[in-house]
C-alpha cells in the first residue's frame, strides 16, 4: 500500500527582461509562443498541447520524456490582468503517476523599458516525490528561453 503524503515548498525567480510588460505577456498568452519557450523538458517529446487562455480555461501539455516516461502537466488559469498578473494551478502525472500540485503568480512589472518578472511557485510534493532543485533548475532554463524568444527578430 502507497503511503501517502504531502510536502509543501515554495520558491521564486526574479528576472528582468529587455521587452515591455505587454510584449511579456503576449508571450505567455499565444499558445504557439508559449510553447516554445516554457516547456521544462525542451529535449521531451511532446505529443499534445493545447491552451485556452482565459480564467477558468486550460493548457494541457502531454510529452513523452527522454527516460520514456508519459508526462502530463494540466494547468487552470485562475486570474488574467492583462500585462499585470498571471496566476494559474498546475498538476504533473508521469506515468499515471501524481507527482505534484502548484500555484504560479506570475507578475509583470515596467522596469524603465524593460520588464521585471517576478515569479513564486507553491508547491505540494505529493507522496514521496521531490524534485525541488530540478523544478527551479527548469522553470529557470524555461525563462532563459524566454528571453531568447523576445530578442529574436520579429518578436
Amino acid at each position: 500500500m502507497t503511503r501517502r503524503s504531502a510536502q509543501h515548498t515554495s520558491f521564486v525567480l526574479e528576472r528582468r527582461f529587455a521587452a515591455p510588460p505587454a510584449r511579456m505577456f503576449k508571450a505567455w498568452a499565444d499558445p504557439t509562443v508559449k510553447q516554445r519557450w516554457s516547456d521544462c523538458h525542451a529535449d521531451g517529446g511532446t505529443t499534445e498541447y493545447s491552451m485556452d487562455f482565459r480564467p477558468g480555461g486550460r493548457e494541457v501539455h502531454r510529452a513523452t520524456l527522454p527516460n520514456g516516461k508519459l508526462q502530463l502537466i494540466e494547468k487552470t488559469f485562475l486570474e488574467i490582468v492583462p500585462d499585470a498578473r498571471i496566476i494559474f494551478a498546475y498538476g504533473i502525472e508521469a506515468d499515471g503517476r501524481a507527482l505534484s500540485a502548484s500555484l504560479v503568480t506570475a507578475e509583470f512589472h515596467a522596469d524603465g523599458p524593460g520588464t521585471r518578472l517576478k515569479l513564486t511557485e507553491q508547491l505540494a510534493y505529493l507522496d514521496g516525490h521531490m524534485d525541488l532543485d530540478e523544478r527551479i533548475r527548469g522553470t529557470g532554463e524555461g525563462l532563459d528561453r524566454l528571453a531568447q524568444e523576445l530578442a529574436a527578430p520579429g518578436q
